[in-house]
């Protein structure tokens, strides 16, 4: 498993980051937050991008700041620090000299620079995409449910959930937040345990009275209602569930279901299922600390939109299986070639902007949502809702992508390559989203 985690971490962009850091300041430097990460426009932008300003990269520099205050960018400080004359250099000379030695020293890391681009008080740095789109879509394909696991923290954490005597949904709420963390948790690499525990925390709504011996309050928000913004105490979990298959039910003829014939007992298992995944991710949705508004009023609740976006996830989920199967019918049926082996597909032909959006900020980005979920210093803070503002970006993403680009071609020998790259990436795409629902407890659909 040790060899999977470093094979894992070798697509992280965290690792980048470190590297970038630590070739600009001359120390080894982790975790920093000098250079962050772009999600958007990457075309334009780039993928990651830093203030060259001296001031932000000052605490990073410790006995490594030798300037005496001539310099004001951590470029002039690189320079500076390692005999390079300055004062005959413009600063914009000077800045491209060191970021063209940044991008030169990347062509030794796991994750190499291909350019940079100045800005007037940034810097943006474009990555080389065709071998980090091979190595990510290989690497989630070949740790599948191990994919997304990081280093052990050598942590070991004992978490209770309260219930709330007042609102069944509530206390439904602190054993999903509960149960997910842990989930979350084993991915970082920490063990649970109620004996010899580093971390003890019992997740409740109330701020005071007793709580179990040497564990800390971890307080969660209450279940509302929107019409009385009041904490909801009348509704159960199940007619909560009721009241959702009632509102899929009316989407019957809505773009997520297909029109097919099922008899009465596997519709009504299928639509509770579905029921009780859309109230998990209502109930997730929303950071643990705040409280989750819903609505009680089934035949009046226009405005709930979560229900939507449980669908949307799900529906998304079934579509990239059914693209796999179609193709795998179809191969067995001699219309399409069978599907060569991923060291044999060129990934170059993925050159679409939202193909690698959705590589870059879902199959890359996976690892960093799991990361991001769970703080441990200076405080305990769990994200579960992380997950679910992950997935919705992920379907958002590539519903826009799939309504651009026909997947699946005729079989002509020159879009067999393109339309191969394309199903291993949505293989990549279906495992990490396999992977996310699975920490929600929640079971992808077959059929929408």
């Amino acid at each position: 498993m040790e060899s999977q985690m470093e094979n894992t971490s070798s697509i992280c962009i965290q690792l980048l980051i470190n590297n970038i850091t630590s070739y600009l300041s001359g120390n080894n430097c982790k975790n920093t937050s000098v250079v962050k990460v772009n999600n958007e426009k990457l075309a334009i932008n780039g993928e990651l991008y830093f203030i060259p300003s001296l001031k932000v990269w000052k605490n990073l520099l410790k006995d490594t700041d030798k300037c005496e205050e001539k310099c004001t960018t951590i470029l002039q400080h690189f320079l500076y620090v390692r005999g390079g004359g300055t004062n005959n250099n413009t600063d914009a000379d000077i800045a491209n000299q060191v970021l063209q030695l940044l991008v030169s020293s990347s062509s030794n890391w796991s994750i190499k620079l291909h350019k940079y681009l100045l800005e007037r008080e940034r810097v943006c740095l474009f990555l080389q995409r065709t071998p980090l789109i091979e190595s990510s879509i290989k690497s989630v394909i070949a740790f599948k449910n191990d994919f997304g696991k990081t280093f052990s923290v050598n942590k070991i954490f004992s978490f209770i959930s309260l219930q709330d005597n007042e609102s069944e949904l509530t206390t439904r709420r602190l054993h999903l937040i509960q149960r997910v963390t842990e989930k979350i948790l084993t991915l970082h690499g920490s063990k649970l345990s109620d004996e010899h525990s580093d971390y003890r925390f019992v997740f409740t709504t109330r701020s005071q009275g007793n709580v179990r011996e040497n564990y800390e309050r971890y307080i969660c928000g209450v279940v509302k209602n929107t019409e009385t913004n009041c904490k909801e105490t009348k509704l159960t979990y199940k007619e909560y569930v009721n009241n959702k298959i009632i509102e899929l039910k009316a989407l019957n003829e809505h773009k997520y279901f297909e029109a097919r014939e099922f008899n009465v007992e596997t519709e009504k298992c299928f639509l509770e299922n579905l029921a009780k995944a859309t109230v998990t991710f209502e109930l997730l949705s929303v950071k643990p600390s705040r409280p989750v508004f819903i609505g009680c009023n089934v035949a009046t609740d226009k405005s709930t939109t979560n229900t939507k976006g449980g669908c949307f996830i799900l529906y998304n989920t079934a579509r990239i299986t059914a693209i796999i199967e179609k193709y795998n019918d179809k191969s067995l049926r001699g219309e399409y070639p069978n599907l060569p082996c991923v060291n044999d597909t060129d990934f170059s032909l993925l050159n679409q902007e939202e193909e690698w959006e959705l590589i870059y900020n879902f199959v890359i980005g996976y690892q960093q949502m799991i990361k991001d979920c769970l703080r441990y210093d200076p405080v305990f803070q769990t994200n579960t809702q992380f997950i679910c503002i992950f997935l919705s970006k992920l379907c958002q993403k590539f519903s826009i992508y799939y309504h651009r680009i026909r997947i699946l071609t005729e079989a002509y020998d020159h879009l067999i390559p393109t339309m191969t790259a394309r199903l291993y990436m949505l293989h990549a795409l279906q495992i990490v989203l396999q992977n996310a629902l699975a920490l929600l407890d929640i079971a992808p659909v077959s059929r929408m």
